[in-house]
């Protein structure tokens, strides 16, 4: 009965992306670099369907610059009691060289996601992301 609790969340989670492939920046393309959410499934979309965003070691993932994407994550997770899964993305227009923090906020069966700039001149060294919208209807997940 434990395992199926926690068997359930992770079936769903790759069940939603299981159809996704792995999103390969073009060679040559200017980019941007992003701190992703650890234990969540990020995606991308990038002038077309939803795919997974790769991290590197570090937590970051190469993004593209110069144009508008919608980035996002698939949460799941387990009580005991309830399972719960969530997806939820956001659009930006990231700037070549720049650096971002994506935050995916989970609270009972809603979530959010939310896209920092990285800074030094505030104290946290986050910074509302001015170019953030609301997840296209061009990117299917």
């Amino acid at each position: 009965m434990r395992l199926t609790r926690f068997l359930l969340p992770v079936v769903l989670v790759l069940s939603c992306t299981a159809c996704m492939s792995i999103y390969r920046m073009p060679a040559g393309t200017p980019s941007a670099s992003l701190r992703v959410p650890p234990g969540a499934t990020t995606w991308i979309c990038a002038d077309g369907p939803a795919q997974i965003l790769p991290r590197e070691k570090d937590g970051r993932a190469r993004i593209p610059a110069g144009q508008r994407i919608t980035v996002g994550a698939n949460f799941s997770s387990s009580d005991g009691y309830m399972n719960y899964f969530c997806s939820a993305g956001v659009s930006l227009l990231p700037d070549q060289d720049a650096r971002y923090y994506q935050d995916f906020e989970t609270e009972g069966n809603m979530c959010s996601a939310l896209v920092y700039r990285e800074t030094e001149d505030t104290r946290v060294g986050l910074a509302f992301e001015p170019t953030m919208g609301r997840s296209g209807p061009g990117c299917t997940r």
